[in-house]
């Protein structure tokens, strides 16, 4: 969701350094708005990328 809200920021939702074109949505979209979009685009991944995200999600609590 910080990726979404505030775009890539560099040391902090990207490396050091690192240019992009991401923007931030914050000022476009709720909290909720955002949660909803990334729902949506997880209910189209497969359940193979499904649980590689959650074993990444596990590994970085």
């Amino acid at each position: 969701m910080d990726m979404v809200k505030n775009g890539l920021v560099p040391g902090r939702t990207a490396p050091p350094d690192y240019e992009s074109d991401m923007p931030a949505y914050r000022n476009i979209l709720t909290d909720e708005d955002i949660v909803a979009v990334l729902a949506y685009i997880k209910s189209t991944w497969p359940a193979e990328v499904l649980q590689a995200q959650k074993q990444t999600t596990l590994r970085h609590q």
